[in-house]
């Protein structure tokens, strides 16, 4: 029983760290005391039957995995290479489909354009999974001109009331040096690649990298990256106030919001709608 108090332990307080949390933080939330959370993560006891529903809830995650030990994987991470027009689309696809909850893509650089058929298939599973409510979609974007806030704008509008957000980092700049982006799941399996100023060669590479330490730090570098970014649509699309101050930063006129407004609720495919976040 120690070893599964124990093991069951480590899980919680995987979950709080992943989800950024102090212990207080998450005492605060079930109404317990800081001492019970403490008490459960060195492994002393388990959560009462009665608050764990609850206890799951704060920590986004199922009651299954919630009492679920934590395995430690001794699994080396492995690097391999696929290509970006025969392999990724599928692998992707498949990914999305089994990732549970989320998705989190590092988006930091240039403008993006990748093979037709890898862009098509992975927004098809991301806009299906999102609408069913079973995917959240967190996204840091670098606005570079109007017309790609205008884009990230239909998107917004486009999925009021889903688990889409958006924040925008280093407003206004005109040229970002390619830089690389990726796709992480929650089980430890992500795809990295660059982005290009034209579309990439057939047979461009992109690089899949899967274990425990590419995980760990890709966790570290989001909290980081996110944490520095400007939510531009926690109240849903009929607050869009946070859009409309970056859009004046970058040089809308004042008089030409409505209008930019309603262009972007015009628009047909946004930046990849379903997103290619």
């Amino acid at each position: 029983m120690k070893t599964e108090t124990g093991s069951i332990g480590r899980r919680i307080r995987h979950l709080r760290e992943t989800k950024g949390l102090s212990r207080a933080a998450l005492a605060g939330k079930i109404d317990v005391d800081v001492s019970s959370i403490a008490g459960w993560e060195s492994g002393k006891r388990l959560p009462r039957v009665a608050i764990r529903s609850r206890l799951a809830k704060a920590l986004d995650c199922e009651l299954s995995e919630l009492l679920s030990p934590l395995k430690a994987s001794a699994d080396p991470t492995t690097v391999s290479i696929v290509d970006v027009t025969g392999d990724y689309p599928a692998l992707f696809a498949e990914r999305a489909r089994t990732v549970r909850r989320t998705i989190r893509a590092l988006r930091l650089a240039s403008p993006y354009s990748t093979a037709a058929n890898v862009q098509t298939e992975a927004r098809r599973i991301i806009g299906e999974r999102l609408i069913a409510g079973s995917l959240e979609v967190q996204r840091v974007e670098i606005f570079y001109t109007l017309d790609r806030l205008k884009e990230t704008l239909c998107n917004i509008l486009r999925y009021d009331g889903k688990r889409y957000y958006v924040k925008a980092c280093c407003v206004g700049l005109k040229e970002v040096a390619p830089f690389l982006g990726c796709y992480s799941f929650d089980d430890d399996d992500c795809f990295v690649g660059g982005y290009w100023t034209a579309s990439p060669p057939q047979g461009q590479p992109v690089m899949r990298i899967h274990g425990p330490a590419q995980h760990t730090f890709l966790l570290s570098f989001w909290k980081e990256v996110w944490q520095r970014g400007v939510l531009l649509n926690g109240y849903g699309s009929h607050d869009l106030s946070a859009v409309r101050d970056v859009a004046l930063a970058m040089g809308l006129p004042k008089r030409q919001w409505p209008r930019f407004v309603e262009e972007a609720r015009a628009l047909t495919i946004g930046d990849g709608a379903p997103p290619f976040v």
